[in-house]
């Protein structure tokens, strides 16, 4: 049975959490969904930082220029919120200390500390831009906290372009590289790109999707993701990596 949703999309601001009109188990739902959210576009824009100090091929460093400064404007949008809601950039970021150890953000957490080259990038992008659109697209932009959903319509209208730039780019990359090195970066980066989502059916996304922070599971969007990406892998000719059925996701 579908879970019932408490609030209808875009019905509650910070002021009505601030004065105490909604459930406090709200507010405290939402600061951590929001402070996972800042981590991740502040940790793919440091990831793009470091991709313009390492990057050799001239032609794409306008666009990396580009992403670099969408995903810090974006980082800044969330920690935004979370400051209207009394919860600082610092605190938010302490909040995250444990998780970042978690499968769910070695994605993110790789490209920032550890991606190198234009392979690398290109796999990055593939297992965060559009993992990240899936995921504001099909929970965030209809957020029942109305800040949340307003930050999800900005990222998604500039934002649209990563995904382009990683599906263009991996027909660009079998040129460059030849199959056998993409699909060893495949291999590489596609664990990390699933296991981004969550783990699937947790009481935290039962309360995000009971509250209206959410729409759907997490094992529904990896499942959306991975039906995308073997599509375009059949399209070039690249073999999709087998997975573990269960979370965290690894190489079958």
């Amino acid at each position: 049975m579908p879970i019932r949703r408490e609030f209808p999309p875009r019905s509650l601001n910070a002021e009505a959490l601030n004065e105490g009109r909604v459930d406090s188990h709200y507010t405290k739902v939402l600061m951590r969904l929001l402070a996972a959210h800042a981590m991740a576009e502040k940790l793919t824009a440091l990831g793009y930082q470091r991709a313009l100090a390492t990057l050799d091929n001239p032609a794409l460093r306008p666009i990396v220029e580009k992403n670099f400064a969408e995903e810090k404007k974006h980082a800044r949008l969330i920690y935004d919120a979370l400051e209207e809601l009394g919860m600082s950039q610092q605190a938010a970021d302490r909040s995250m200390i444990a998780v970042l150890k978690a499968p769910s953000f070695d994605a993110p957490s790789y490209f920032a500390g550890k991606a190198e080259g234009e392979l690398d990038l290109l796999m990055a992008s593939l297992s965060l831009d559009t993992t990240g659109l899936i995921m504001i697209g099909e929970n965030y932009k209809e957020s029942s906290y109305a800040p949340h959903a307003r930050a999800a319509e900005i990222i998604l209208d500039e934002e649209a372009d990563h995904e382009i730039f990683a599906s263009r780019h991996l027909g660009d990359a079998v040129e460059r590289f030849g199959v056998k090195s993409v699909n060893t970066a495949l291999r590489r980066w596609l664990p990390r790109a699933v296991n981004f989502f969550g783990p699937p059916g947790t009481g935290f996304t039962y309360d995000c999707i009971r509250y209206g922070l959410k729409s759907r599971d997490n094992e529904e969007l990896a499942e959306l993701y991975v039906t995308m990406l073997s599509r375009r892998c059949e399209q070039l000719g690249l073999e999709m990596p087998p997975l573990t059925a269960t979370y965290p996701h690894a190489l079958a």
